[in-house]
């Protein structure tokens, strides 16, 4: 996001953000700490528990920080076991909004000061706890006596127990071995994100918002925490365990940016969001990403009741530190344009004024820029000043948005809704990491999608498929992935193989590939279709006369599978 160009001196509004960033070069001075329990500053180092027995340690900061945009927090650590005896048990970074803030204590041992741990406490409530695990309780799910682990309870008290771990990982670094080591935690966009000792790639990496919660490891969700005005306070936790279960903790330097967020000028000057992308305006952040080599639509809309006005959409690929954008005397832009400099673009100008990127109409239009036309990381901005009325003629400046493209993850396939389908029925494939712009094929047969999200495609089913085939979906960067469609029936038990010739003989068939309107005949005659499932048809028989009949079922697909019925 273009921030850094927007001082607080300059907009009031962002003051208390920035203030809400703090940094320890060491903790010689530990202003606006909270030290609970055994923390303490010894030696300029912020001491969470000695090498000792039972210990357990707090540190707060005692003003909280907003998480609305989001921050990033560095920190260096210290664990040192004992000489003699097995390091354990760990301490943890936790961002919270207890009820009793800055006095907010968890659990002792196992509970590493933010769950319930060996005094059954409740755990520090509406929190996240970036955890670092030094010793293997089997009983709570541990992996490794190596392990870090994001652990939240939403808006409950937190638990150390697995089950509340959003991801983990066992690091190739031995963290409790006496040497100082970093970690850093950022949050943005509601992505939780944690590094290592410096590392450009991240040790953990996971889709969590503050406001809506996410996914845990096992699947199951967690709401979010809750907070009140996103507020939270940050610190650190550590607890030893019984008999030779100690390590000294010590944090031995601390600093976090909170990000303040868009700056006036990515409101605009209208009321409402007229620039979109890909039917969005970014939300707070004003961002929004996108997948390289995606097509995507850019929207320029009209104010209300306006039709029909011209606009010159602008793109500025540089953020320029400390430069403000183009007072116009009807608004203000984000980045230069009169003049501007060769990191700007034009990129659509229905005036008629200036060479542009591409031919648009006049607003309300949709610009669709085509695939791969970005293929490598890229971030840009933006904007556009639009005509709000022609008679009187009179100009205004559009919201503006940051746009962050990255290359995506490949998709992944996980159902397809029918497998099996009447040739133009409608069929959903279900995923992850669809772009629009993709395309779908059964060996060379290519299938046009209808509507595709990042999680689901729908499309026509196609007649005239193979039995056994795969269809394969390929975003527009060239990853792909597949799954079986129109698959060969099979029937692996039949309830009923005889019955009275006068018909009526209810026959429950299991097997697989079976889809809505599946067909049954019995010696040729049209069988009564009570229910039909993925993996189960019921029918009733007709009449038939005494012998063996074939059984013919047979999936809209067309993949019939054959069994037997004797009337009697």
């Amino acid at each position: 996001m273009r921030l850094s160009r927007f001082a607080c001196t300059v907009f009031s509004g962002l003051c208390s953000l920035a203030a809400q960033s703090f940094s320890y070069p060491d903790f010689a001075n530990p202003a606006q700490l909270q030290m609970l329990g055994n923390g303490a500053v010894v030696a300029g180092a912020l001491r969470l528990t000695p090498n000792a027995p039972f210990q357990s340690g707090w540190a707060w900061r005692q003003t909280p920080v907003a998480l609305t945009f989001g921050f990033s927090t560095t920190f260096t650590f210290r664990i040192a076991p004992s000489a003699f005896g097995t390091r354990g048990e760990g301490f943890a970074f936790v961002l919270h909004g207890d009820p009793l803030g800055a006095q907010a204590i968890g659990g002792a041992a196992w509970g590493l000061g933010y769950g319930g741990g060996s005094n059954a406490a409740i755990g520090i409530r509406r929190s996240l706890a970036v955890e670092i695990d030094t010793y293997r309780d089997v009983f709570l799910g541990d992996t490794s006596a190596n392990e870090v682990s994001l652990h939240t309870g939403g808006n409950s008290g937190n638990s150390e127990w697995e089950i509340a771990s959003l991801a983990r990982v066992t690091p190739a670094t031995t963290l409790a071995d006496g040497l100082l080591h970093t970690l850093q935690v950022t949050y943005q966009l509601g992505v939780l994100e944690v590094f290592l000792d410096g590392a450009a790639t991240p040790l953990l990496s996971r889709a969590w918002s503050h406001t809506s919660g996410g996914m845990l490891a096992n699947g199951n969700p967690v709401a979010g925490l809750g907070l009140t005005n996103d507020l939270a306070w940050v610190g650190f936790c550590a607890t030893t365990g019984s008999g030779g279960l100690t390590q000294l903790v010590e944090i031995g330097s601390w600093s976090c940016t909170v990000n303040p967020g868009p700056a006036p000028c990515y409101q605009g000057t209208f009321a409402s969001n007229l620039l979109t992308v890909q039917g969005q305006s970014g939300g707070i952040t004003r961002t929004i990403r996108l997948g390289a080599a995606q097509s995507f639509g850019i929207g320029i809309n009209p104010p209300a009741g306006g039709t029909g006005l011209p606009y010159v959409l602008f793109a500025s690929l540089a953020p320029q530190p400390g430069a403000f954008g183009t007072q116009l005397g009807f608004g203000e832009t984000c980045f230069p344009v009169l003049p501007s400099t060769t990191n700007e673009l034009v990129v659509a100008d229905t005036f008629g004024l200036l060479p542009a990127l591409f031919t648009a109409g006049p607003a309300p239009f949709t610009l669709v820029v085509p695939p791969n036309l970005v293929l490598a990381p890229l971030d840009f901005t933006l904007q556009a000043v639009l005509a709000s009325s022609l008679a009187p003629f009179t100009l205004g400046v559009t919201n503006a948005i940051d746009i962050e493209v990255r290359p995506a993850p490949a998709p992944t396939t996980a159902a397809l809704v029918p497998t099996s389908a009447a040739t133009g029925a409608v069929c959903q494939l279900n995923g992850t990491g669809f772009l629009p712009g993709l395309t779908l094929s059964v060996g060379a047969l290519s299938i046009p999608p209808i509507a595709v999200n990042p999680t689901n495609v729908t499309f026509a089913y196609p007649g005239g498929l193979a039995c056994n085939s795969t269809l394969v979906v390929r975003n527009p960067d060239g990853q792909q992935a597949s799954i079986g469609i129109n698959p060969q029936a099979t029937i692996t038990s039949m309830s009923a193989t005889s019955g009275l010739a006068a018909g009526g003989t209810l026959v429950v068939l299991q097997g697989t590939g079976f889809a809505q309107g599946t067909t049954v005949t019995v010696g040729g005659a049209a069988a009564n279709i009570v229910a039909v499932a993925t993996n189960v048809v019921v029918f009733t028989t007709p009449p038939g006369t005494p012998g063996p009949r074939p059984v013919v079922v047979t999936p809209p697909g067309g993949c019939a599978v054959t069994a037997t019925f004797t009337y009697l």
